[in-house]
This record gives C-alpha cells, sequence and structure tokens, in this order.
C-alpha cells in the first residue's frame, strides 16, 4: 500500500505532561545522577487482539512485515528497527514505536487477511523511560516484583501496579525500561518517580 496513506493526523498530539518536564539534574546528586528520566514522546501505540486459531498466522505476518521474529511465551517483548512487540495477555500485544506513521493503518493493511481487532492507544497512554544503575532499585520502591536482573530479564515485561498505579513495564536494556501508563495519570506517575528517585540523583532528560 502506497506510503501516503499511512500518514500522521495534520494536528499532532500534545503530551499530558509538557508543562511538568523540567530537564535537570535533582536530588542526591554530588557523584553524579545514577537514574535518567524520559518521556518518550511521541509515541504509537496499537493493541491487538486476535482469535487463537490464527495465532500462527499472525505472528507469521508479525515477522515478514515488521521484521520481529516474536514467540508464544508470557510476558515477553521483542523489537526490530525501533519497533517493539509486547504480550499483554492471551492472544493480546500491543505494537509500540517512536511515532513516524499512522501504525494502526500500516497494520490493518499488513494484517488485513486476518480476524484481528486493533485499537489505537496512542493518545490514552504515556510511555516514560528509566534508565542508570539505581533504577531495578527504584521500581522495587513501587511495585512487589522481583527485579533482580536474573529474574527479570531484557525483553521480559510485566502488568502491574507502580505507586498503586496500573502500569506496563517493559525491560528494554539491562538497566533501561519503558512503563505505559494511562494519560490520566501520567502526571502522578512522573511526579511519584521523580520523589522516589531522589536519594540516588537522578537526571531529567
Amino acid at each position: 500500500m502506497a506510503r501516503e496513506q499511512h500518514l500522521l493526523p495534520s494536528i499532532a498530539r500534545k503530551s499530558p505532561l509538557d508543562k511538568v518536564i523540567v530537564s535537570g539534574v535533582y536530588g542526591n546528586s554530588d557523584e553524579g545522577a545514577n537514574i535518567f528520566i524520559k518521556e518518550n514522546h511521541p509515541t504509537s501505540i496499537v493493541q491487538i487482539e486476535i482469535k487463537s486459531e490464527t495465532t500462527d498466522v499472525f505472528l507469521e505476518k508479525i515477522k515478514t512485515s515488521l521484521g520481529i521474529e516474536m514467540s508464544f511465551e508470557t510476558n515477553r517483548s521483542a523489537f526490530f528497527n525501533k519497533t517493539r512487540i509486547i504480550w499483554t495477555g492471551p492472544n493480546k500485544w500491543i505494537i509500540t514505536e517512536p511515532e513516524s506513521r499512522n501504525l494502526k493503518s500500516f497494520l490493518h493493511s499488513e494484517l488485513k487477511e486476518i480476524d484481528i481487532a486493533l485499537i489505537d492507544l496512542s493518545h490514552g497512554r504515556s510511555s516514560i523511560g528509566i534508565s542508570g544503575l539505581m533504577t531495578r532499585d527504584l521500581l522495587s520502591k513501587g511495585a512487589a516484583i522481583d527485579w533482580h536482573p536474573n529474574i527479570f530479564v531484557v525483553n521480559h515485561s510485566v502488568q502491574t501496579t507502580l505507586f498503586n498505579l496500573p502500569v506496563l513495564i517493559c525491560c528494554e536494556e539491562n538497566n533501561n525500561f519503558n512503563i505505559f501508563v494511562a494519560r490520566g495519570f501520567a502526571h502522578n506517575l512522573w511526579r511519584w518517580i521523580g520523589e522516589a528517585a531522589e536519594e540516588f540523583g537522578y537526571e531529567v532528560r
């Protein structure tokens, strides 16, 4: 399908953290920042749900169209060329990437032979990235999850509550995590992450 059919709307989405984020170094940072926090904006996020009998075909299509080889394993993700697919439930995934095209339109054209439900969540979710040596210590303050790098490994994901807010967390690199939260909770989560990071010293990018 022609590229122009996957163009983004002319009006750009506004971040709910637009007036909240102030770049700088904060907290106990005498020896430098140990945690780095940023908003991943704009980000395309599309939820996919399929019938169980079409899973094999779906995963093969994803491999062909996005170059991503995804397994059946639960609570896992895979990526290629900045596009990531994350398991969120039986026969359910989200696909996310830095916004550069109409991702829902692209997926619809690539997966049109499959009985599939596509929901664009880009306007309703925020993506917050945290990284650095003390990131797992910070996460342990907010969620009762075993964050040890031998347990919560790269490409592992989980849906849980972080500081009492429902989130989806994906480990993208060893100490690099992407947190997806409902747009209406983004401000609160950003503030609580900052408060929890103060003892370690953190930088907002």
